[in-house]
């Protein structure tokens, strides 16, 4: 069986597997989960790749269904039971509800409304809600002092990388190795050094795939243009892809879709 067999038949499995589910593949072959085994709306993530090693591994013995279901059946169970252990590992996270409702289809980055948590356990993410402030006896101002600790923590191992033009700063985009960039947006640090960087205090997101996230000037609309080529670059290559355009400044978040001419 070639790789691209066997990746073709895990997607059909867990198309079986979770009738209920929404997938998408894209980039590194991640099949994002909109609805979980216990019939949450939680999306996780499942790399296909380690799938198709583990098939490698173990040839003929390697059983799909078995290492799907289990999988994908714990990663809901791996929210902690007691706060300390799940305190530095909750991040805040912007979403909007109505936008996942009419697109129908995961998001990697729903933004702009409503805040909420999620933690971040490895490579998946579990949305928080008020069940887990029950079982850990916490009011919601105690986790989002947290998850604002923890944002800050992640900014100040990131790397903001300048973009001139000219001589001039233009744009910024910020280098990390994970896929929590999104929220950065809710962090003070980010706005404090957009605003010495851009000298502006209105600023414009494109965030095209989960590890690129690029910030410029609400109202440059030559470097919007300027981008709109790098976009296309990432549609091409497959990469999972948003064309959102989180708008954010002294009046709060709002979306506007990035122009493709």
């Amino acid at each position: 069986m070639t790789r691209e067999e066997f990746e073709a038949s895990a997607l059909s499995r867990l198309q079986r597997l979770y009738p209920q589910a929404r997938f998408l593949k894209a980039g590194q072959l991640e099949i994002a989960i909109l609805r979980s085994p216990s019939g949450h709306p939680t999306a996780h993530r499942l790399r296909l790749s380690r799938a198709w090693a583990a098939f490698c591994q173990n040839g003929e013995r390697f059983d799909m269904d078995t290492y799907l279901t289990r999988v994908v059946g714990t990663i809901e169970h791996r929210v902690p039971s007691d706060w300390e252990t799940a305190r530095p590992l909750v991040l805040p996270k912007l979403m909007t509800s109505g936008l996942v409702r009419r697109q129908q289809r995961p998001l990697f980055y729903p933004l702009a409304g409503e805040l909420g948590y999620v933690l971040a356990c490895g490579e998946f993410e579990s949305w928080l809600g008020p069940e887990h402030l029950e079982a850990w006896g916490l009011p919601e101002e105690c986790l989002l002092a947290a998850a604002l600790e923890n944002l800050e923590r992640l900014w100040n191992q990131a790397t903001v990388v300048a973009w001139t033009i000219q001589d001039v700063i233009r744009a910024f985009h910020v280098e990390v190795a994970h896929g929590h960039k999104a929220a950065f947006l809710l962090a003070p640090q980010f706005q404090e050094r957009a605003a010495e960087l851009l000298r502006t205090e209105e600023f414009a997101v494109a965030i095209p795939n989960r590890n690129f996230l690029v910030t410029f000037a609400a109202e440059d609309d030559e470097f919007m243009q300027i981008l709109q080529p790098v976009v296309r670059k990432e549609i091409a290559a497959g990469y999972p892809l948003s064309r959102l355009l989180i708008r954010t400044g002294t009046s709060g978040y709002s979306l506007d879709t990035l122009p493709l001419e």
